[in-house]
């Protein structure tokens, strides 16, 4: 039977404690490269989804544009369309025309007129 000096008994506990002790300093050292990477991952996912949602809004406004530019054309032919109407109408009746627009203002004279007593 061997027996162990006291020496002999710390020198293998330190040495025990040393490698345990690396041993945990690599585990968190793979940890912490771990945790790298998927914040690496987390920011490229972050940085695409950005553009994505970018590139949606773009679209987006630009949908919109076109589709009000679309609506104020309409709208401006129908004036036009409307005038051009209104015209040749006041042109083939001059007369009437502006008995109804004499008869118009009187009425809308009165109900202002009547809304402010």
């Amino acid at each position: 039977m061997s027996l162990m000096t006291t020496d002999e008994k710390a020198n293998t506990t330190t040495s025990s404690e040393s490698n345990d002790l690396r041993e945990g300093f690599s585990e968190v050292k793979q940890d912490a490269q771990h945790v790298k990477e998927d914040l690496e991952a987390l920011k490229q996912d972050a940085t695409q989804l950005t553009s994505h949602a970018t590139a949606q809004a773009i679209e987006a406004v630009k949908t919109g544009a076109k589709t009000a530019a679309d609506v104020a054309s309409t709208t401006g032919d129908r004036m036009k369309q409307a005038h051009s109407t209104m015209t040749e109408q006041v042109r083939a009746r001059p007369t009437a025309s502006v008995l109804i627009a004499l008869g118009a203002g009187v009425m809308i004279g009165r109900v202002l007129a009547a809304t402010r007593r």
